[in-house]
């Protein structure tokens, strides 16, 4: 009885819950497609390096799919929320007619079941059919080649989904119990016609506390614009939070700031339906100024992620083309003979290559020579180029015939020292447009170094081709000398690099798993010297896997936020019109037509949506600022071309549940008059 009677409330209130339905079939939807990235590789040729990326990407998919189930999970609390609210008064019926609590509270559960199973059921539909463009998009960021196309699905991300909103529903369907329990008859019968109170009433406090929330929010951009966001410390988190309690206290003291200024001015006041928009507007920001904050951060965190991380695509695939001048390199710590040792191994380095370079890096340890001798002279011809820098670390040096074998191997010129001239080295260089600048205006100044008392021109180039392939461009200033200056140094670490013979691809696959076999037969010895390898490929590889894990986490975290954000605002508007049509009739009664009404009701539902949406932006502009700066030396931030792609993503979501409110709300308000 309960099931049948259900299923007639869910039919007949079909347009309250298509905007719930909607959501929650897009949240399934996307949940899907997402977890079911590890299945795409079937489809693709992929090495050992790019998949184990990928399961790194799968690992860091399943964690974030738990904090975005609890996201989900919270809108759907709230929208179950929301649709009791709607239906107060119908309770309230079943309740004067001799219903009790509880088999209210059953029907409404058998309505959120059937809106559940509806919903998790055509989302993993869409999703399913949707996640087969995913390989593709997958294929490309990973920059491998796709196999053959054929019908892809995920026996696990699609239990996952089920599994997670399984939960998600029941906890729903409990705190709805809950809720209804709460009631009061009398309540629920006189729901329309409770009036929210005001919190803050004192308009010399309302505007004390705005003043404030400005003072705040300016405080916390100052200290994120002067300190950034490099690391994450106590600084970076009391900004944080100086900024959501600027955010928090804007929208608590904003309904009644806001009114009293537009109050002020009696002829906007008082124009049309004004007077009435605002008092909507103050009374549902009164009540929701929480939730209000917290959509206004999320969708900044959506705005800053979105608008970001194709920036830092970009950075990263600048900084890794820079890390892979040769197909493959090894390294160890101190002045031990890598081939000697690999021969030691029966690991014949000629099996794979027909020439190599084996080189020293020589630790300089006296403290009149470090980076600070150079990055402070650097810094007069280009300031910007040593933010962020330490300074204090010492320099390395490298024989000036090493470095030239080495550009040999790269079919590149080396140079020519005299002994009396030294050559400043920077891979950091060759991607930090900054401090290559700087390291070329101060070595054309024809400036002079100071070694042991003795001082050494600079070759009036600054060197910038790679020296060794490997995960990061991490030797931030080397000193390129003349061989005999190294004399009594201490070896620092020992390194060798080389191209491949034949198929390059071919041959470092099987370089790599020859290295790991005899890694594995080793593992377990004891007093062995670390030999550390890398080839080009299994740094392009985990390149574009980084790249995958960024895009796919910022795309699956910011749409996730987009669409919660929107659909809290869309709901409580919902609610505003449901629980307003009584004063709508009135409006109708004293002489306000149709248009001016749906005129007042878009202007009012415009409004609310864009205060939050307005101060994100105003979040995001300083946000995107300082995420520039952090990767301004791995390559700027398309800024403009991101941000047109967030907005367009923002207008097309934002949009739809704008105006699937503004109609959705004016057909609840219509409907008082049939």
């Amino acid at each position: 009885m309960y099931f049948k009677l259900s299923f007639k409330n869910v039919k007949k209130s079909y347009e309250d819950y298509a905007l719930y339905f909607f959501t929650l079939t897009f949240g399934v939807c996307i949940f899907y497609i997402f977890n079911s990235i590890e299945a795409q590789k079937a489809m693709m040729d992929i090495s050992e390096s790019t998949s184990e990326m990928m399961k790194l990407l799968t690992q860091l998919m399943s964690i974030i799919s738990v904090f975005i189930s609890i996201i989900l999970g919270f809108l759907i609390v709230y929208a179950n929320n929301f649709l009791i609210r709607r239906r107060k008064k119908e309770i309230g019926i079943y309740m004067t007619l001799g219903m009790e609590k509880g088999k209210v509270a059953r029907i409404l559960v058998v309505e959120i079941f059937i809106i559940g199973i509806l919903s998790l059921g055509v989302g993993l539909l869409v999703g399913v059919f949707l996640s087969q463009g995913l390989s593709v998009v997958t294929a490309r960021l990973l920059q491998v080649d796709m196999t053959g196309y054929r019908f892809i699905f995920s026996p696990k991300a699609f239990g996952e989904s089920i599994i997670y909103f399984s939960i998600i529903f029941l906890v729903a369907m409990a705190m709805s119990g809950i809720s209804i329990s709460k009631y009061k008859l009398i309540d629920l019968i006189n729901a329309e016609k409770q009036n929210e109170k005001q919190k803050f009433k004192n308009p010399v406090l309302t505007a004390t506390l705005f003043m404030l929330s400005i003072i705040l929010i300016g405080i916390a951009y100052k200290m994120v614009l002067k300190n950034g966001i490099i690391s994450f410390d106590k600084m970076l988190l009391f900004e944080i939070i100086l900024g959501a309690a600027g955010t928090f206290l804007f929208f608590a003291s904003l309904s009644g700031f806001f009114l009293k200024l537009v109050q002020s001015n009696k002829k906007l006041y008082f124009k049309n339906l004004n007077m009435f928009i605002l008092r909507q507007i103050n009374s549902r920001i009164n009540t929701a100024h929480i939730s209000m904050s917290f959509i206004c951060l999320m969708l900044f965190c959506t705005i800053a992620i979105l608008s970001t991380g194709l920036g830092i695509n970009n950075a990263l695939s600048k900084a890794f083309r820079y890390c892979a001048p040769y197909d493959a390199s090894f390294e160890t710590k101190g002045g031990t003979s890598i081939e000697g040792k690999l021969k030691e191994f029966d690991f014949n380095l000629y099996d794979y290559t027909d020439k190599f370079v084996e080189f020293s890096l020589y630790q300089y340890t006296k403290e009149e020579f470090t980076r600070e001798i150079i990055l402070e002279k650097v810094q007069e011809y280009k300031p910007e180029s040593v933010n962020g820098i330490n300074m204090k670390s010492p320099l390395y040096l490298l024989k000036v015939t090493d470095y030239n074998e080495l550009m040999k191997l790269q079919g590149k010129r080396g140079i020519s020292l005299s002994k009396n001239q030294v050559a400043i080295y920077s891979d950091y260089a060759e991607f930090a447009p900054d401090l290559k600048e700087g390291l070329s205006k101060y070595a054309k100044m024809k400036n002079t170094i100071k070694i042991s008392g003795k001082d050494y021109e600079v070759y009036p180039e600054a060197l910038t081709d790679g020296i060794a392939t490997g995960l990061a461009t991490d030797i931030l200033l080397l000193i390129v000398v003349p061989d005999k200056m190294v004399q009594g140094s201490k070896v620092y670490k020992t390194m060798l690099s080389f191209n491949c013979k034949g198929d390059s691809r071919i041959m470092q696959r099987k370089l790599e798993t020859d290295l790991n076999a005899l890694g594995n037969s080793h593992k377990d010895k004891k007093d062995e010297v670390k030999i550390s390898a890398l080839t080009s490929d299994a740094v392009k590889s985990i390149a574009s896997g980084s790249r995958a894990i960024i895009s796919f986490l910022g795309i699956y975290i910011g749409i996730i936020f987009l669409i919660t954000s929107t659909a809290i605002l869309a709901l409580q508007q919902l609610s505003e019109a449901a629980d307003n049509r009584h004063r709508y009739d009135i409006l109708r009664k004293v002489g306000a037509d149709d248009s001016l009404i749906n005129s007042a009701l878009f202007k009012q539902i415009a409004i609310y949506f864009m205060l939050p949406l307005a101060l994100a932006c105003i979040h995001s502009i300083v946000g995107i600022k300082v995420a520039n700066d952090v990767i301004r030396d791995a390559g700027n931030i398309n800024a403009i071309g991101n941000i047109i792609i967030t907005a367009i993503l923002i207008t097309i979501v934002y949009g739809s549940y704008f105006l699937a409110t503004y109609f959705s709300s004016k057909r609840i308000i219509l409907r008082r008059r049939a």
